[in-house]
């Protein structure tokens, strides 16, 4: 793991506290639409080591924003840079792609938490972040990083044949102007003489780890046969399952009176969000779709306080699921 962290830093940019440990760059993955002058001044005045002071000014604009305006989710996502800790960071990241994933930010949002996994060694979590990068934006310039970081912890799992694919995908995707990035992959490119890597498109679908929960449609529809085994015990054994996950959460997560719950997704489309509810009741989770417009969400359980979500919370990401609490909707 330790092979990529230090190019991962200088590539991806560390997820501010680091600013704590090391002076981050200016965020060089930012989209053109984040070159306001004051999320700049306060990502530079964490380099400088002023993190209070940087993270007061993004806070201020945070609580003048709209909430769910543009530039309230900007203003999350520079929160998430200069946060004081990895776990602060990560909450605003999650927030991002679950809450609103038809945001501009939503692409950085995937791949600084992306980063972070791959700084803990959760290398399932990191592809499960770059695979929906991938496949939610496939045109977005994003993407060639994605596959290039996709690659690497493919090697780092010994699965050269998926980390070759990857790296043709990020080769292909990199303009001839990005000569750094293009200067890796021909490095990397050099373990994969003997390898097939003709089949790029193939990369986002015969290599998604099986532990990572779906996190987009395109996952979601790949997992959702399971859930009608052909043989009876089969059959059996996951309604059994289903059953008791269940009875789990409806003791803990009052349906009459619950304030909180746990989100697991949004998309614009509500035979996504269908698609992405099936995968989780398959796997015992007893998941809704909520809303009647874009974005459609997906949540789970309803409970009475917000450490009652939270605990739920942990469960569901135990199981390699993105969770963000949030308000209960109106019922």
């Amino acid at each position: 793991m330790t092979r990529y962290l230090a190019p991962l830093a200088a590539l991806l940019l560390c997820a501010a506290p680091l600013a704590a440990q090391a002076a981050p760059p200016l965020d060089t993955t930012a989209t053109a639409e984040t070159t306001d002058t004051i999320f700049v001044r306060a990502q530079r005045m964490a380099a400088e080591g002023q993190g209070d002071a940087a993270r007061a000014l993004v806070q201020h604009e945070i609580d003048i924003a709209s909430a769910g305006s543009p530039r309230y989710v900007d203003a999350l996502y520079w929160r998430a840079v200069v946060a004081a800790t990895a776990a602060d960071a990560e909450r605003d990241l999650r927030r991002i792609i679950i809450e609103f994933p038809l945001s501009p930010r939503n692409e950085d949002a995937l791949l600084r938490l992306a980063q972070l996994e791959m700084t803990r060694g959760e290398n399932d979590q990191a592809l499960a972040h770059l695979q929906r990068l991938v496949i939610d934006h496939p045109t977005s310039p994003s993407r060639s990083r994605a596959s290039f970081w996709m690659a690497r912890v493919y090697f780092d799992k010994n699965q050269t044949p998926a980390a070759c694919r990857s790296l043709a995908d990020a080769a292909h995707n990199t303009s001839p102007a990005q000569v750094e990035q293009r200067n890796q992959i021909d490095f990397w490119m050099q373990r994969c003489h003997g390898s097939d890597t003709s089949a790029v498109a193939s990369t986002m679908n015969d290599s998604a780890p099986s532990s990572s929960a779906p996190t987009s449609s395109a996952t979601v529809s790949t997992a959702a046969p399971s859930a009608s085994p052909a043989a009876p015990a089969a059959s059996t054994t996951t309604t059994r399952t289903t059953t008791t996950v269940k009875s789990t959460t409806t003791s803990r997560a009052p349906s009459s009176s619950g304030r909180y719950t746990v989100q697991v997704g949004a998309y614009p489309t509500r035979a996504s969000a269908e698609s992405h509810r099936k995968g989780l009741v398959a796997r015992g989770v007893d998941a809704r779709v909520v809303g009647s417009a874009k974005p459609y969400r997906v949540r789970v359980g309803y409970y009475d306080t917000r450490a009652q979500a939270e605990a739920a919370a942990q469960r569901l990401k135990a199981k390699q699921i993105s969770v963000y609490v949030t308000e209960a909707e109106p019922r």
